[in-house]
């Protein structure tokens, strides 16, 4: 008997101990660019973009190859969705970061509201990126809506219920009174004042913005760089990120949202760019789609490279709670298949989801998961 109460105890500490882990882990966020739906323009550009053999293993998952250099993406189905559902919590992931576009491009909603719909989430919460530009045109009518969203119980929050919100370049004419608005507005709805995040591409400039905002941290939508046929490596990224993210971040105590980052390689939009990369001049591959081979080489991440810099990144968070009060992390990109950053399954060889990123990612995340 005594036996059994001893192991009975050392249950109990164990189970008490993997409950505080789960409580102080980063949540984990994606960014989601959703362009692979529908049948619309923007649908038509990234069809064009990788159509070429030599980038179809970057294809989302439900691409179809047409033949040559024609593919057909169109992942405007509920079970299609549902199955990202499933696939981003076998990553270990918390939640999306979907880049909105309120009443604009309806075509790019169409994932949200397939997510929305979906009756199982699987603990995938959702919460907004928003660009600076877009909202100035909108002006406070937007405030509203996203009050609305914030309300929704599978919105993400951080601190205690703060919902998050993500903008990319900051705003011009929608100022720290209109920003306080949108705080007003929320607590009026009976929230906690959201959680406002600049993304920008300059931390000590972005925290100036914050600042004069009403923000409360910083963060980045991708490391960027130039568009280029010639890019840094993965690991060579990798570093440039700790440097110029979470080192410059630490050293001038600017409060921020860990950024992290799948990869960065614009080739397929400079060969073939798409309608809004105007500053783009096309630089086309004259080899015959029959002649080409996978374009993979050390700019694109290896499934230990993805997950050994996600680790990192947990690891930065958690040592740096003091610069990083939400606990939070946001990667680049769920599915920026075109431009570099891709963390969903892509179309394999055989035809059949190439699901390695996603469960070297699962790896990293699972063990920490918190819902």
């Amino acid at each position: 008997m005594k036996h059994i109460l001893v192991l009975l105890a050392a249950l109990l500490i164990a189970q008490r101990e993997t409950l505080r882990a789960a409580e102080s882990a980063p949540i984990v966020g994606a960014i989601r660019w959703d362009a692979w739906y529908g049948s619309g323009g923007a649908t038509k550009a990234v069809e064009a973009s990788l159509g070429q053999p030599k980038y179809h293993f970057r294809l989302p998952w439900f691409a179809r190859v047409v033949g040559g250099d024609r593919v057909s993406i169109n992942g405007d189905s509920q079970a299609i969705v549902e199955q990202e559902i499933d696939y981003a919590a076998k990553a270990g992931l918390n939640y999306w970061a979907f880049l909105d576009y309120n009443d604009e491009a309806s075509d790019m909603h169409i994932a949200l509201n397939r997510y929305r719909a979906a009756k199982d989430k699987k603990g995938i919460r959702y919460c907004f990126v928003e660009e600076g530009p877009r909202l100035d045109g909108l002006g406070t009518a937007a405030w509203k809506r996203l009050v609305e969203h914030f309300q929704h119980p599978d919105y993400q929050t951080v601190l205690d219920g703060r919902p998050l919100l993500f903008m990319f370049v900051k705003t011009e004419k929608l100022a720290k009174a209109e920003w306080d608005e949108l705080k007003a507005q929320t607590i009026a709805a009976g929230l906690k004042a959201p959680y406002l995040v600049l993304m920008g591409w300059n931390p000590a400039e972005d925290a100036r913005d914050m600042a004069a905002l009403g923000f409360d941290a910083i963060s980045a939508y991708a490391r960027g760089g130039s568009y280029s046929m010639t890019q840094p490596s993965f690991a060579e990224q990798c570093a440039l990120i700790r440097r110029d993210r979470w080192e410059k971040s630490r050293a001038l105590r600017i409060p921020s949202v860990t950024f992290a980052s799948a990869g960065w390689d614009t080739r397929p939009r400079n060969e073939r760019p798409p309608s809004w990369c105007t500053w783009v001049t096309a630089t086309p591959d004259k080899t015959p789609p029959a002649q080409q081979k996978p374009l993979i080489d050390s700019v694109t991440a290896t499934p230990d490279e993805l997950a050994a810099h996600i680790r990192e990144a947990l690891d930065w968070t958690k040592a740096n709670r003091d610069i990083n009060p939400s606990n939070a992390v946001i990667i680049y990109g769920w599915n920026e298949n075109d431009e570099g950053g891709w963390l969903l399954p892509t179309l394999g060889t055989d035809g059949r989801p190439d699901e390695t990123r996603v469960n070297a990612l699962g790896k990293v995340l699972q063990p920490r998961v918190r819902r």
